[in-house]
């Protein structure tokens, strides 16, 4: 018989791994806010309260300035 289900679900396990220089952003406020990085340049969207974004940790330090972000 074929293992492919296994096969399948050991690669999906091994591919969901952190993003390698990324860290999670939490918007805690219940307003939307859209901010651009200061050192890689990408937009950041937050549409509603509790979204989580992966957020390059380069830009993490200029975002967690802004209100109603936080770092998980």
């Amino acid at each position: 018989m074929c293992n492919c289900n296994q096969q399948r679900s050991t690669y999906s396990a091994a591919n969901s791994q952190i993003p390698k220089g990324m860290v999670k952003v939490k918007l805690v406020k219940n307003k939307p806010i859209v901010l651009n990085g200061d050192f890689t340049g990408r937009t950041y969207i937050f549409r509603e309260i509790n979204d989580i974004n992966w957020v390059d940790k380069r830009d993490a330090i200029s975002l967690t300035n802004a209100q109603g972000l936080q770092l998980i």
